[in-house]
């Protein structure tokens, strides 16, 4: 995924370097690990931070910040610290001479996207990337001809960890193993080297009762609610059972499959807003909104028509929005289910172009929903 919008902004390498050559040079580092990498290869947090310091203070080097993102893949940008470190050297004015990593694989392990990064980032704002075990340290001429190839290196290795790991769950299951989250209501036993599924004593008898409820058309959010009274707390997380829990649950335990959606009737949230927020001012009842809203043909974005539930929801949001500016237009066109690439081709249309200059990726759109 690219995350970077063009910039139109001058080169400021010669700025940057005119700056160094009477302070000390700047840097960022960058660490990362995979919620499947933290204690192998040497790769953990610390590790990483203590080799970039080492590294910077036998050079002389200031660190400004090392920027960590724990448990996030590299099969894209999509990282909160990546993303707050881009901000910070746009709006260095060229004063960050480099980004520090341990390897190159740390930042990404995407071709388009270590291109991306040398000509709207790097380049741009007078940055440099140094990747201490790879040897690359673009601050000499040949390490910067050797990125794309490295990236290529990288991708391919993506691609087979992704193979393998995909191999050895299924040879875990084809064992009868368990690889995963343990659901509610089971327990593993170790068996050898695999990790077999039982039912656990104390939260099994629930499972069936949950499961016994749904099936006599008890609701999801009224299953959690008699879970919560009984004392009964799920397995992950919050320790309190809600609408969202029990689905998840049911889903996948198998017992609540997912059908698709077969509906003649429009998804238009506005519309639907406005005419559910008319009706419940002047009083009116819930059922009457939701016949309403059938005779007007809508429906929620993932379900056929509305219920008493999705039209309190729906109430409960707010869906107008300054449609003159880039957020506004873009919280607009988020409600209406288009994606973030086609709200990015909807802005340009208006007019509408990220701060810096260029075009529209799903990450800068992104972005306007947290300023």
């Amino acid at each position: 995924m690219n995350t970077y919008a063009r910039t139109t902004k001058p080169r400021k390498s010669q700025q940057a370097a005119q700056r160094n050559t009477d302070h000390k040079t700047r840097v960022y580092g960058y660490c990362r690990v995979s919620t499947d990498m933290q204690a192998q290869h040497g790769l953990s947090l610390d590790a990483q931070q203590e080799d970039i310091r080492r590294f910077a203070a036998d050079r002389g080097w200031v660190v400004d910040e090392i920027f960590v993102d724990g448990g996030f893949s590299a099969k894209n940008t999509d990282r909160p610290a990546f993303q707050r470190m881009v901000r910070e050297i746009k709006n260095s004015d060229g004063a960050i001479s480099a980004v520090v990593v341990t390897k190159l694989d740390r930042l990404t392990r995407s071709l388009r996207d270590i291109c991306m990064i040398n000509e709207d980032l790097l380049d741009p704002y007078g940055c440099n990337l140094v990747a201490i075990r790879d040897g690359i340290n673009t601050f000499e001429p040949v390490s910067k001809m050797l990125l794309p190839f490295l990236a290529i290196i990288g991708q391919i290795e993506r691609q087979n960890t992704s193979e393998r790991v995909k191999s050895t769950i299924r040879h875990i299951e084809n064992q009868g193993g368990h690889y995963g989250k343990v659901p509610f209501g089971y327990m593993t036993v170790s068996d050898g080297k695999l990790k077999r599924l039982v039912e656990c004593p104390v939260t099994h008898p629930w499972l069936q009762t949950l499961i016994t409820w749904y099936r006599d058309g008890v609701g999801m959010s009224e299953i959690a609610r008699r879970l919560n009274s009984e004392g009964v707390s799920p397995k992950y997380g919050e320790r309190t059972w809600t609408k969202h829990k029990i689905y998840e649950l049911l889903r996948t335990m198998r017992v609540h499959r997912v059908r698709p959606l077969d509906s003649e009737f429009v998804y238009d949230r506005v519309a639907a807003y406005r005419i559910a927020h008319e009706m419940r001012s002047d009083d009116r009842q819930f059922l009457d909104i939701v016949k309403a809203l059938d005779q007007a043909r809508l429906r929620p974005l993932k379900a056929a028509k509305y219920q008493v539930s999705s039209v309190r929801d729906l109430l409960r949001s707010t869906v107008y929005h300054d449609r003159s500016t880039p957020r506004g237009l873009a919280l607009y066109l988020k409600d209406q289910g288009h994606s973030l690439r086609e709200i990015g081709l909807r802005l340009a249309q208006a007019g509408h172009f990220p701060k810096r200059g260029g075009q529209w990726y799903p990450q800068t759109v992104k972005l306007l929903f947290v300023s």
